[in-house]
């Protein structure tokens, strides 16, 4: 699942739907996360019409997330048109949040008490999943690229920024989509006995950098998911350029109609796009068409926008505590990797209350008090914080 950039900036009114995605976004994750880990696979066939229309929902989190990331990185990046790009406080802001996303990343994949087993019982501690390329260090990848991006159309001074992105996005999905040819073909040869084991990319290299192609654990490998984030920078820099105009009908009409057509057509564009490619002998097995799947989930995120775009028109959502989830989507996605997957200690809800192997009425019980939880945890994360200050404070003060 992948996680936007929190900000603490607030929102102008008439952007509040970007906080209302990301609230939606966060809320989704924390259900398909519980109901998927709690609930049995006995239960998980498409002939259950509700399993269906849950995992095509679910299937819509991380997307959302990823372009949610973009849209508010450059919109909040662009703000200033004569600023420099050196000068610019959101390339500082959005450095140091690249360097915590790694870290936080890569800390909550530690299992303390896995580390505490080996030494206890002499057992060699194995380091595989601690280089796994997950969400965050997905979402900083994705930052890191909008900042060059940027940093490339501030060198070359020419055009508008949302081409650079447009660009930029198109050439990512280009490139997974060879990718997962090569994953494609990998897993056939294994399946027919032609290979035992995968064929990693890049060859030869540390495990956690296949991890960020195509390795072990690469599950949200950027070459996937960098494309959403990337043209989510695209969208912020339109919202940008049309601001005061955000309100209007228009707007999130042509968001939805945008979004539709490019969740209903994309693959028969793509089918064109491959044939043309392959009659010039430059692509052969309908490469580019593998990437359709992922642009019409980038459509329906595109229609979901321009929907909450005019419910924040009609209707002025005023539900504070809704839209404050969504400003503190970093720490609840932190605290919910330690509690559901045992992050950092080692221990979580699953394997050790469940895994897989519950009713469905159980693992939305289960679902439900998670999001429960989560909400009152954001409802006083203020005198939270300031407690975690405290201590931290503490800790440095006995360390002198």
């Amino acid at each position: 699942m992948s996680i936007p950039i929190n900000s603490k900036v607030q929102l102008k009114p008439r952007l509040k739907f970007i906080d209302m995605a990301r609230s939606l976004a966060i809320l989704l994750m924390i259900e398909g996360h519980f109901t998927g880990a709690a609930l049995s696979s006995s239960y998980r066939n498409y002939q259950y019409p509700i399993f269906k229309v849950w995992h095509l929902i679910h299937g819509l989190t991380s997307p959302l997330f990823f372009t949610i990331t973009g849209v508010i990185f450059t919109y909040l990046l662009t703000a200033d048109k004569d600023v420099t790009f050196s000068k610019n406080p959101r390339v500082k802001k959005g450095i140091k949040r690249i360097f915590q996303l790694l870290f936080w990343g890569y800390f909550i994949q530690l299992s303390l008490w896995g580390i505490v087993k080996s030494i206890y019982f002499g057992t060699e501690f194995h380091l595989n999943w601690f280089y796994a390329f997950h969400v965050l260090q997905s979402i900083a990848f994705g930052i890191s690229m909008l900042i060059l991006i940027y940093g490339l159309h501030k060198w070359i001074n020419w055009g508008k920024p949302q081409w650079y992105y447009l660009v930029a996005g198109i050439l990512m999905f280009t490139a997974y989509s060879f990718m997962k040819n090569h994953i494609n073909i990998d897993k056939k040869l294994i399946e027919d006995g032609f290979r035992v084991l995968p064929a990693y990319w890049p060859t030869g290299a540390p495990s956690f950098i296949q991890n960020m192609f195509y390795g072990q654990y690469s599950d949200f490998s950027f070459v996937r998911v960098s494309g959403y984030t990337i043209l989510g920078g695209m969208i912020g820099c339109l919202i940008r350029a049309y601001q005061h105009r955000v309100k209007e009908l228009w707007f999130g009409t042509s968001f939805i109609i945008a979004g539709l057509f490019i969740s209903l057509f994309i693959r028969d564009i793509l089918f064109q796009i491959d044939n043309f490619t392959e009659r010039m002998g430059w692509t052969e097995n309908g490469i580019i068409e593998l990437t359709s799947t992922s642009l019409s989930r980038l459509g329906q995120v595109i229609s979901l926008l321009g929907a909450l775009i005019l419910i924040d028109k009609f209707f002025n959502v005023r539900a504070k505590l809704f839209l404050k989830i969504g400003q503190n989507t970093f720490p609840i996605y932190v605290v919910h990797v330690i509690i559901l997957y045992g992050g950092i200690f080692g221990f979580g809800l699953k394997p050790l209350v469940f895994d897989r192997d519950l009713s469905p009425y159980l693992a939305v019980a289960i679902s439900t008090t998670a999001i429960i939880f989560f909400v009152i945890m954001i409802k006083y994360i203020e005198p939270l914080e300031d407690f975690y200050t405290k201590i931290l404070r503490f800790l440095h003060l006995k360390s002198r």
